[in-house]
């Protein structure tokens, strides 16, 4: 990576960066510097050990930026970090727990999304509105000045806009089998369907790969771990919120 950014500014020629490394994902084997300090935190070996490789990634990525940093590149750098799924340890072995990883619930959809852009982006935490991967092109586009390339089809919002921001009240999304199905068709392995809307979020379940599973409505501000079902008190909403998930992506049996 440090090879190419190199010939990138000895070219003066704008670049593009995709850092995947493997961290943290299993096997957790984290430096044991790493793992002392935080098996002083927790009695669980295995949330010990995730927590230090988090650590670990967390270590190279501040390395990347400094390096990028260093070469005087900062106020023309943006740096976004995403993750494509949530994950809760389990506290016996090194995996992810129930409702996590995978699952329709927010330990396994809700995952964190950070814009670094020196000079341009204030420091900021915001728990509060609704972002999604998908609002990452027509962001970047639009912080390039390529507004004219963000086209109706794409479905996400310009996070730099604050009027597009704070006037989004709902954010849909989807569960699918971990592998594919089907080529070219997506419902072939779809599991869940969601939607948040504002405090409420309702899971739909495709009723071809998930007959067993029962829609569920949680009020997500009151509990946001998800534990109490509320389909059964409101009707009228489950009601309204799933044809908005229809309306979002129309699936039949």
């Amino acid at each position: 990576v440090k090879d190419f950014v190199d010939r990138a500014v000895v070219k003066k020629q704008p670049f593009f960066v995709y850092y995947a490394p493997f961290l943290p994902h299993t096997p957790h084997t984290p430096p044991q510097r790493l793992l002392d300090k935080y098996t002083k935190l927790t009695p669980y070996l295995p949330i010990a050990k995730y927590w230090a490789m988090c650590e670990w990634f967390d270590e190279t990525c501040g390395e990347l930026i400094d390096y990028i940093d260093g070469k005087g590149l900062a106020e023309e750098t943006i740096f976004v970090y995403v993750t494509d799924n949530g994950w809760i340890n389990d506290t016996k072995e090194s995996k992810y727990a129930p409702r996590s990883k995978r699952s329709q619930y927010d330990g396994g959809t809700r995952t964190p999304i950070m814009i670094r852009w020196k000079g341009h982006v204030p420091p900021q935490m915001n728990e509060t509105d609704l972002a999604s991967s998908i609002d990452l092109v027509p962001t970047l586009l639009a912080a390039v000045g390529l507004e004219k390339e963000i086209t109706p089809e794409m479905e996400g919002i310009n996070l730099l806009d604050q009027k597009s921001v704070s006037g989004r009240k709902q954010i849909f999304g989807e569960i699918f089998e971990h592998d594919i199905q089907h080529m070219t068709d997506p419902v072939a392995s779809l599991r869940f369907r969601w939607v948040i809307d504002g405090e409420w979020k309702l899971i739909l379940p495709h009723p071809g790969r998930e007959p067993d599973a029962k829609v569920e409505l949680f009020h997500i501000t009151a509990d946001p771990w998800e534990e109490q079902d509320l389909a059964q008190q409101k009707p009228e909403l489950v009601k309204k919120l799933s044809k908005e998930i229809q309306d979002w992506w129309p699936v039949t049996e």
